[in-house]
């Protein structure tokens, strides 16, 4: 029986205590509750037995409340054994990567505290990340209340940047509404960290404005020293430079050239 599909009473499963998951998006369920009413449950809940005739899942909790809120009765589960379920949950889930940045913090800290991993160091060799990768992702949402519409990834790169925590603090509150691809934040960091008397946001805003962003459907800009529009016109891509409202100089290239230029300025 272990290992096989078996379809059981939706009475007879409840929540694991060990699933990580904190969050659920109410959207998402609706739209799982619909599909389920459809068509039934068409992946089997992973499950181990904790009583008589009594299972709890270790994946598809979610599934679980969508088929009750469906009226299923009977939904397709796999029966593992009920050993090391800890430490299954959290490489179920962390493979799938289903988890947020925070439920995965959360529950890490719980299994150590629960003395089920002796140390960090233990788990994240048990999840094959290493210490540096998670204390960034654990500093990263620590701040999270500050860089909410942030990447993670972001955040973590300036929790790495070897400033000191108000600098750190600047600097997530002005990507948010000056954000940076991962390349140019890289940039920013490393000129932020190197000019410590610098003001940290107005590096962030230079290496902002300095990045390439489209204005319009057939605009892009970019400003340095000048602000460079690069536009097409009825076939011609012009490209002009602007001091102010000045035009310093502008160059029209037909659109069939355009490819021959941009090798020559790789050349250059």
């Amino acid at each position: 029986m272990l290992g096989e599909v078996v379809f059981l009473d939706v009475g007879c499963l409840r929540k694991s205590v060990y699933n990580p998951r904190l969050v659920q998006d109410p959207d998402r369920h609706r739209i799982l509750v619909e599909s389920i009413r459809r068509e039934g449950v068409k992946q089997p809940l992973l499950v181990y037995p904790v009583e008589e005739n009594i299972y709890e899942v270790l994946d598809g909790s979610r599934r679980l409340e969508a088929a009750k809120q469906a009226n299923i009765q009977k939904i397709p589960c796999i029966i593992i054994e009920h050993s090391n379920i800890p430490q299954t949950s959290l490489a179920i889930h962390f493979s799938q990567e289903d988890l947020t940045d925070e439920e995965l913090v959360v529950y890490v800290e719980r299994l150590v505290a629960e003395e089920i991993f002796k140390n960090i160091d233990e788990a994240c060799r048990f999840l094959g990340v290493s210490k540096t990768w998670y204390y960034a992702l654990k500093k990263a949402v620590k701040h999270r209340h500050l860089g909410e519409h942030l990447p993670v990834s972001a955040v973590a790169l300036v929790e790495k940047t070897l400033v000191d925590e108000e600098k750190k603090k600047q600097v997530v509150e002005i990507l948010q509404s000056h954000p940076l691809p991962k390349p140019v934040l890289q940039q920013a960091l490393k000129e932020i960290a190197a000019k410590p008397n610098a003001n940290p946001a107005e590096i962030v805003e230079k290496h902002y404005w300095s990045t390439p962003r489209r204005t319009d459907e057939n605009t892009v800009s970019a400003t340095a020293s000048y602000e460079y529009l690069l536009r097409t016109v009825a076939g011609v891509v012009v490209f002009e430079a602007r001091k102010g409202v000045e035009t310093v100089w502008r160059v029209q290239i037909p659109l069939n050239d355009v490819g021959t230029v941009k090798l020559l300025w790789q050349k250059f």
